[in-house]
């Protein structure tokens, strides 16, 4: 299969293969940014180099947020996409998301965007209400130190859900997506205008 793949040149000037949508695309194979953790690193490198959050780390410790030596969570790591073609599994294990953790975590001073995510093998209801349930439960009253999001694939069963949902605690949650190739997006709950990023 192929697809549009971004070649993303960092500030250092150094490149790094992950599809984004602020990026040059040439044609060349790729993986399915639609699988959560592929997703997850998209969006690690949307947040850094587009939103210009200096910290970004995967599955975070809760209880790292406020500790002195800083977010205990995984460097967003590099997709081989060689590897992905060669071994299914290569998918589910190139970077260990241990259970219980923050899908993703983006910090700057003062700041923190806590992100919980699913890929496209989740059933649609179920994954949105997984999600959903998770950030409010995260959710700290009176943090104005905090801002939440979900990562969702961005597909039309996905986006309707989004779309259609209407309570007023969703407006403290920022809906990303994410496509096949790796370009991040946004997404309003209740077809409400999207919010200015924090």
């Amino acid at each position: 299969m192929q697809h549009d793949r971004a070649i993303v040149t960092s500030s250092a000037g150094r490149p790094n293969p992950v599809g984004l949508a602020h990026t040059t695309a040439v044609t060349e194979p790729d993986v399915d940014y639609h699988r959560e953790k592929y997703g997850l690193v998209a969006l690690a490198h949307y947040l850094t180099d587009v939103e210009g959050w200096p910290t970004v780390r995967l599955s975070v410790a809760a209880e790292s947020l406020d500790a002195l030596g800083g977010m205990n969570g995984l460097l967003p790591p590099m997709i081989d996409p060689e590897r992905d073609r060669a071994d299914s599994r290569y998918r589910y294990v190139f970077y260990t998301d241990i259970g219980g953790r923050i899908d993703l975590v983006a910090a700057k001073p003062g700041h923190a965007l806590l992100v919980e995510a699913k890929g496209r093998s989740a059933k649609v209801q179920a994954g949105i209400e997984q999600l959903i349930g998770r950030t409010i439960l995260s959710i700290e009253p009176g943090r104005s130190d905090r801002s939440y999001a979900i990562l969702i694939p961005d597909l039309p069963s996905w986006m309707r859900m989004v779309q259609t949902a209407r309570h007023p605690a969703l407006s403290q949650i920022r809906v990303y997506t994410v496509s096949p190739n790796g370009v991040i997006g946004r997404c309003a709950w209740g077809g409400e205008p999207l919010p200015q990023p924090r």
